[in-house]
């Protein structure tokens, strides 16, 4: 709620003149009704002595309803622009612990479904404040009537009002079960989208995978939005036959207990005839406005990241030696209760260290902790001596570009500018990409390569960001031996030469005699072995 205030806030002009005009409208056509009213009571006499009033007031309904409702719905789509920028910006400052602990299909659920979800809350909540405040002027001007009659009507919609928000809690909290459901979607269907390779090869697997979802979550969301559908449909049809309840109502009091005129009687009744379509839209548009106020309750839950855009990042000084003292980490939810550390390591300006181990020996985490996306359990981190603090973490970050076993390749680049074309085109010849891709206006001209082409094309990004030091993770795993070899005898060395500090993780032990140091890490210790004893 707190961010759709603000939101509002950063729009409150447009909002204060939207309300305002909105108000004026509904005032205009009660104003309308007051006018026809009284050309009955008068038998016609009011029409006739002052016609102009009437096409003035009709006219000023018209001009301020088509002009408000544009003015708000042109509110709701500006606000729900700010909201995607704002949440991608949540994302984007999210820390990498939390985007594991969140997981990725809760992420993808709040920026599709919520927002989709928000958008149709806003597109319909300028339709629901006018009907809102047509009927909230046709009841003051039913006290201008008379009180007594006014009175009964009034509490009528108001006990009425009692029922009708049971039966939207009863809504809203079968379509907030729903919305839980939706994560379990997703991710069942990232599974099918990710596996859909393996999936084309075993066919049983696929039945029984899509037999899962739609036995699963996808039967009970079905079940949900059906039930939660019944309750809004019983509201609806019920509010629309208690004004015609009303009406009669008031025709009884008017015939037998003579509490006013036929004139009078008709007058509420033509007021409530024409609230009722009013009071028919407000309940069409309810359930928008609770889904969407669901989806920002599930967006706030997932506790993001701040949603300001950063300060610009400094560059790390010169530096001489990056330092781990006594530094450990485990998972919170890791089953298999691993721990890495306490790792003491000191990596030197300049220096080309492999790191290597088996299958689970920490390797990843390893490097999540060098590269500050983890934050230690114990022990700290070290530049020059002087430890990096938490306020430091993103500065800490921004010293570092990496290809990662997992990595994603980015077709834009971080700088554009000729220079960067330059050396971005003396890569690509370098790395044998030259007659496949090129570089135009800061991009790439294409991704769609093999996964070897696409880790040669990150290199590239990561050369061309220069920062202080480079994580290669795995990277030669997808080359061809020969571009192996090259990567290993002629890349590597040319990289130590250009200045970069490279730490590479690899298996390939028979390269191993080309780093300068060889750490191993085993059951999430780190030892240092001796190079030349790797040569083959």
């Amino acid at each position: 709620m707190n961010l759709i205030r603000t939101l509002i806030g950063l729009n409150r002009i447009h909002f204060s003149v939207g309300i305002v005009m909105v108000m004026l409208s509904a005032g205009a056509n009660i104003g309308a009704i007051h006018f026809i009213n009284l050309t009955l009571a008068s038998e016609g006499q009011v029409l006739r002595d002052h016609p102009l009033w009437l096409a003035a007031l009709l006219i000023a309904a018209l001009v301020l309803g088509i002009s408000s409702q544009m003015m708000m719905s042109e509110l709701g789509y500006r606000i729900i622009y700010q909201l995607r920028g704002r949440l991608l910006q949540q994302v984007l400052n999210t820390t990498y612990e939390k985007m594991l602990s969140v997981g990725s299909p809760r992420i993808y659920a709040a920026i599709t479904k919520d927002i989709r979800a928000m958008q149709d809350g806003f597109m319909v909540a300028p339709f629901f404040v006018y009907s809102l405040s047509i009927v909230v002027c046709a009841l003051i001007y039913m006290f201008v009537l008379d009180w007594r009659i006014a009175f009964l009507v009034v509490g009528a919609l108001m006990l009425s009002g009692v029922l009708a928000k049971f039966l939207t809690n009863k809504f809203q909290t079968l379509n907030h079960k729903e919305r839980e459901l939706e994560d379990d979607l997703f991710s069942a269907y990232r599974e099918v989208l990710d596996g859909h390779k393996e999936l084309q090869l075993n066919q049983s697997l696929g039945q029984k995978l899509i037999q899962r979802i739609m036995s699963g979550p996808a039967y009970l969301s079905m079940r949900y939005r059906t039930l939660a559908d019944r309750y809004i449909v019983v509201n609806i049809h019920f509010m629309s036959n208690l004004t015609l309840f009303l009406i009669a109502v008031v025709f009884w009091l008017v015939y037998a207990l003579n509490w006013g005129s036929l004139a009078l009687a008709t007058s509420f009744a033509l007021t409530l005839m024409f609230v009722r379509q009013p009071i028919n839209m407000a309940l069409n548009q309810l359930p928008a406005l609770v889904l969407a106020r669901i989806a920002l309750r599930k967006m706030a839950s997932l506790d993001l990241g701040s949603d300001e855009q950063p300060e610009p990042v400094e560059p790390w000084p010169p530096w001489q030696r990056l330092t781990f003292q006594q530094v450990g980490y485990h998972y919170d939810k890791d089953v298999s209760q691993f721990k890495l550390g306490p790792i003491n390591l000191e990596i030197d300006r300049g220096d080309l260290v492999f790191i290597t181990g088996r299958n689970g020996a920490g390797k990843t985490t390893l490097i999540r902790l060098i590269l500050g996306l983890l934050t230690p359990r114990s022990g700290k981190i070290a530049l020059d001596g002087k430890e990096v603090v938490a306020d430091q973490k993103a500065w800490y970050r921004h010293g570092f570009s990496a290809v990662l076993a997992d990595f994603h390749l980015f077709s834009d680049l971080s700088a554009s500018d000729q220079d960067a074309k330059t050396l971005v085109d003396q890569w690509l010849h370098k790395l044998d990409l030259s007659d496949k891709v090129s570089l135009q206006e800061g991009r790439y001209t294409t991704t769609a390569l093999s996964t070897g082409q696409r880790k040669r094309l990150a290199m590239i990004s990561a050369v061309l960001e220069a920062r202080g030091i480079m994580v290669l993770d795995e990277w030669a795993a997808d080359q061809d031996p020969v571009f192996r070899t090259r990567f290993y005898r002629e890349i590597l060395p040319e990289l130590k030469a250009r200045g970069y500090t490279i730490i590479v993780v690899s298996h390939d032990d028979r390269y191993f005699h080309v780093a300068d140091r060889l750490l191993a890490l085993e059951n999430g210790a780190l030892v240092e072995l001796e190079t030349s004893l790797q040569t083959s």
